[in-house]
């Protein structure tokens, strides 16, 4: 998240760093998850965001957080809500756990944060989650926002709100890059990134390179640049370890 640094600063005005800190680094690690279609991962981060902001809300309010061992996200969100409205507003009591609540059962009820052997995570619950958390910490931004920062706040809530995309898709069997301004060998890279493990043929690859745009000779160039970072069988490439390292610094600096 570009603006998590404005994010932290501004929450912290009022909620505890530490859990602020956790907060946000579990939300931006869920939204990296997302946009690699990492579902699970997803799941996985949305439940620790959760827990995160389960005790922001908890130390906002003169709750203790207690044993770790011990600690229902789910429970302890459902108690804020008896505490007295005229000593905390209905945002922190009421309106941001019940958020959390539908979040954390999501991720529970899907296997994100347990192992359950029937469900398994899954693209649609994510697509639900990711935009409730980027809410969430929109709601606290505007909870935390004055007179003096009305503009950063409303452009932060702006960024935290807006539609989140997946880096990848796959249209009928066909791969597909969704990220802007990519040079064509980039693009090689990471569409084997994507089809990992799997092996891609070479002309193939050619082709989905060309789908995004790119002319035959360029594809052909980019394709024949990759040959030090991937394992060729017989024609049908896969990408090696040094090339999922390559796209990883891509994706990051991107995502960054």
């Amino acid at each position: 998240m570009k603006g998590a640094s404005q994010v932290n600063a501004l929450l912290v005005q009022k909620f505890d760093s530490r859990h602020i800190h956790a907060s946000l680094n579990h939300f931006s690690a869920a939204v990296e998850k997302y946009v690699l279609r990492d579902w699970d991962g997803v799941s996985l981060k949305a439940g620790k965001f959760v827990e995160s902001i389960t005790k922001t809300l908890m130390v906002f309010c003169g709750k203790t957080v207690g044993n770790p061992r011990q600690f229902k996200a789910g429970n302890e969100l459902r108690q804020l809500e008896h505490l007295s409205a005229a000593a905390f507003p209905d945002v922190v009591r009421i309106v941001i756990p019940k958020a959390c609540i539908f979040v954390y059962e999501v991720v529970n009820n899907r296997g994100g944060r347990h192992d359950a052997h029937d469900i398994d995570a899954n693209e649609m619950d994510a697509k639900a989650v990711v935009p409730i958390i980027s809410w969430v910490l929109a709601e606290m931004v505007r909870f935390c926002s004055t007179d003096a920062n009305t503009e950063t706040a409303a452009a932060l809530i702006d960024e935290l709100t807006n539609k989140k995309y997946p880096f990848f898709e796959n249209v009928d069997g066909r791969p597909y890059v969704n990220i802007k301004g990519l040079r064509p060998r980039q693009v090689a890279l990471l569409l084997l990134y994507y089809l990992y493990p799997s092996r891609l043929n070479r002309q193939d690859l050619v082709d989905a390179i060309a789908r995004h745009g790119v002319s035959s000779s360029a594809a052909n160039t980019a394709v024949h640049r990759l040959k030090h970072v991937i394992d060729d069988d017989n024609g049908a490439w896969k990408l090696r370890g040094i090339g999922s390292q390559e796209a990883d610094e891509t994706l990051k600096s991107l995502h960054n």
